[in-house]
């Protein structure tokens, strides 16, 4: 497990990660989105589709999944690329050997059930801001109120700021803060002593210009469906792009769905191994209080030979 995140033993084991023009799936909704266009805009990758867990959306008819690369949510098949930052394994003695292409930062520091309090803080996002900067890529980002509120919002980051303090910076120890190129590093460094008062109030800005997009409130992290959405979230792209200068394509064109079936029950030992039993394409333990932390998605018969 290591004190420290090895980089270059994480680029060494993952090579893909350092290619460019790969086709990539996020998630449709905040965070997905911004890793689409951190990976667009610096490693020209192509955003062909989304996944939800639920349904599958993309640009064209896949061969197989094997194609694209997923962000935000991790693909448990061997030979399928994801980067995820869900946490994912029951205890230590738990195997999950079709996560071998995942890229998961729980994962990779051994977090599991039974620490759930210590599980990574942040969004996909952030964590691929601090890989790209340890592959030598220079990430410009001029920090203003815009950007920072930017930066809180993904998966409920400023909470976890708030009120997770020192688990945060457990975790920026993890990540090798302190090596990390200036740029990201100041970043990192301004969000993990951001005040209350800068909280509200550029969380307060984002709202309004999300509910000028038309999201609302309740549709935090700002989730929508790419088929019946595409319009709001062409402009949430859009306005991302402005706020932060980065630029991309548009988004691609919803022409091939599939749906999956999702299935939620109690985070228990014995469901957690009936669930891998049944080799689901995608799982999360989402909470240990909740009656249905486990969530998971398995693949129907004839959508198969484009999965296994």
């Amino acid at each position: 497990m290591g004190t420290k995140l090895d980089w270059e033993k994480l680029l060494a084991e993952q090579e893909w990660l350092q290619q460019t023009n790969l086709l990539m799936v996020v998630s449709p909704d905040f965070d997905g989105l911004l890793c689409a266009l951190l990976m667009s805009h610096y490693r020209n990758w192509r955003l062909c589709g989304f996944y939800d867990g639920r349904k599958l959306t993309l640009a064209m008819p896949p061969t197989h999944i094997r194609e694209f690369v997923f962000l935000d949510m991790e693909i448990y098949r061997p030979f399928v690329r994801s980067v995820g930052n869900h946490l994912l394994q029951w205890s230590q003695r738990t195997l999950l050997p079709n996560f071998t292409r995942a890229v998961n930062p729980n994962l990779l520091r051994g977090i599991t059930a039974r620490e759930f309090d210590r599980k990574y803080p942040f969004a996909t996002f952030h964590f691929l801001l601090v890989l790209l900067t340890h592959m030598g890529v220079t990430v410009h980002l001029t920090l203003n109120p815009s950007l920072l509120a930017i930066l809180l919002y993904p998966d409920g980051t400023h909470q976890v700021l708030l009120n997770y303090r020192r688990n945060v910076m457990d975790w920026l120890d993890w990540m090798g803060l302190k090596s990390t190129p200036a740029p990201i590093r100041t970043l990192f460094q301004r969000l993990a002593s951001v005040r209350l008062a800068d909280v509200v109030h550029g969380l307060e800005w984002l709202s309004g210009q999300l509910r000028e997009i038309g999201f609302r409130q309740k549709d935090d992290p700002c989730k929508f469906d790419p088929e019946s959405d595409l319009p709001k979230a062409q402009s949430l792209w859009q306005f991302l792009q402005q706020i932060i200068g980065w630029q991309s394509p548009p988004l691609p064109l919803p022409n091939w769905t599939a749906i999956f079936e999702v299935h939620s029950t109690a985070l228990k030992a014995a469901s957690y191994w009936e669930m891998l039993e049944k080799n689901p394409l995608s799982f999360a333990l989402t909470s240990r209080s909740r009656e249905q932390g486990l969530q998971y998605t398995l693949v129907p018969l004839n959508y198969r030979s484009l999965t296994d």
